[in-house]
This record gives C-alpha cells, structure tokens and sequence, in this order.
C-alpha cells in the first residue's frame, strides 16, 4: 500500500505573551523551546493530509488527463 502524511498547517500561541507562528514544519519544537526557555504555556493546532491508495496499477494523471481530453 502506497501512503502519504504530512503536516501541512500549524498554528501556535503562547498563553502568557504575545509569541505566535505558523511554522508547520517545525511548530512542535519551536513550541517547546519558547515554553521551557520563558516559563510559559503554550499551546497549537497541526493540521495534517493522509491518503492511502491500495490500487495496483492505479490511473497515473497523466492517464487521466488523456481520458478526459479524449
């Protein structure tokens, strides 16, 4: 089975000062950091893409194009 995951969106804010980002692909770590070196409580939302594609010789796009065009 093929499979694609990721993180693709994130948004994170510190509860006790102003310190915000919305970098996805290290939010977690940089989260942490800011919380243990200033005290604070901070908390976030990853937002995160899947699909599973169990399908043998599945369409490629280029296939699908060619049979929508046809």
């Amino acid at each position: 089975m093929k499979y694609h995951y990721g993180v693709v969106h994130a948004v994170v804010q510190c509860e006790d000062c102003e310190w915000h980002t919305e970098s996805y692909k290290n939010a977690q770590a940089i989260a942490a950091k800011h919380a243990k070196r200033y005290g604070h409580k901070v908390s976030g939302e990853l937002e995160i893409s899947f699909a599973y594609d169990c399908r043998e010789d599945g369409p490629s796009i280029r296939n699908q194009k060619e049979r929508i065009e046809t």
